[in-house]
């Protein structure tokens, strides 16, 4: 374990151009910062500073930029950027330049349709078609030095304690935007994305169903997807998840969302779309819906059975223990660089030897 490795300071983050700053103090100064969730990374990287052997040895650095890094980091060993929000999963071009990339969403992409919905699976295809596009010339090239890891929650959860699902007065609830793009051009608001198709039927039928129901049923749709010095438009939104029982996870541009993280920690119950077929995914709690349509008689079926909310509230409280918490993360990607040294070690004995002489901390 390495205690004292708590500065952060090789853990920094792109601010735009060759500006750089460690990943603490944009913490303090920016608490909504884009360029990476910044509560929940700070978290992962003060973990992995303790997990990791030689983690002072390393540079991590958090960037959206698939296309280049500042140039000042040219040539320096163990550089590891933490890619955020590509939602196209494109393989970074300075992908052979550095020692490791983890991607938040990861580097493969899948189609996920719907039955019964020509249009959204049309769409579906098209969007498949247009990410292969932007990953040429690289089509077939999966790197072997890229891993993916989950969004993690993008604003800083409270820690209260967590309410038992039949204790919560908030029976189903969504918060997020349908477009952000409701002022561009004509033809993209005619096309809609997966996204807002999605969306847009959920809660179309949420509204339907509702109707006549005794349930508590919270939808909130926000403008748009703040910026790094936006206060939330929603402060509340800790305290409606803390307060649900069923968290509707519709998709993004990307499968992955925030609010799958989001409402595992909170311990919902998830209903979701098809998942992105990455590790952390494998084992997720979440009911999968193909069919919106599906959705009323699932939530009737649901709020109906407080034994399997329950037991569905469990689930998700153990996702998160096992798998999404920072230590979870940190210790995937611990074992992820881990890996790469021993084998780097073994291709070239000099090397290791060389490692091995050299002042890195080593785990307890």
């Amino acid at each position: 374990m390495n205690p004292e490795a708590e500065d952060l300071s090789n853990c920094l983050i792109c601010m735009g151009g060759e500006k750089t700053e460690v990943i603490t103090s944009v913490r303090e100064t920016l608490p909504f910062a884009l360029e990476c969730n910044i509560d929940y990374f700070t978290s992962v990287m003060r973990e992995l500073s303790r997990l990791l052997p030689g983690f002072d040895n390393y540079t991590f650095v958090f960037t959206r930029d698939v296309g280049e890094l500042p140039e000042k980091f040219a040539g320096t060993p163990l550089l590891v950027p933490i890619v955020m929000g590509d939602e196209w999963g494109r393989i970074p071009a300075y992908a052979e330049s550095v020692h490791a990339i983890f991607k938040a969403p990861g580097q493969h992409i899948k189609i996920a349709t719907h039955t019964g919905w020509p249009r959204f699976n049309a769409m579906a295809l098209l969007q498949y078609l247009r990410v292969q596009v932007k990953r040429y010339p690289n089509y077939w090239n999966q790197k072997k030095n890229i891993f993916a890891i989950p969004y993690g929650y993008y604003r800083l959860p409270k820690t209260d304690d967590i309410r038992p699902i039949m204790e919560r007065s908030i029976d189903a609830s969504f918060t997020g935007s349908l477009d952000h793009r409701s002022n561009g051009s004509l033809l993209r608001r005619v096309a809609k994305t997966n996204k807002v198709l999605s969306r847009e039927r959920l809660v179309r039928i949420v509204d339907q169903w509702k109707q006549g129901k005794p349930y508590t049923i919270d939808v909130k749709l926000s403008k748009s997807f703040p910026k790094a010095t936006d206060e939330p438009e929603f402060n509340d939104y800790p305290q409606i998840l803390m307060d649900t029982k069923i968290c509707l996870c519709p998709r993004g541009t990307h499968l992955e969302t925030y609010r799958l993280c989001e409402g595992s920690y909170y311990g919902c119950v998830l209903i979701a779309e098809e998942q992105p077929d990455h590790w952390f995914a494998a084992t997720s709690p979440a009911i999968i819906l193909k069919d919106w349509r599906k959705l009323p008689a699932l939530l009737d079926e649901l709020l109906a059975d407080p034994a399997r909310l329950n037991a569905l509230q469990q689930a998700s409280l153990d996702y998160w223990d096992s798998t999404l918490a920072p230590t979870n993360i940190a210790g995937y990607m611990s074992k992820q660089l881990s890996a790469m040294q021993a084998k780097s070690a073994n291709d070239d004995p000099a090397g290791a030897q060389d490692a091995e002489e050299s002042p890195v901390r080593k785990a307890a």
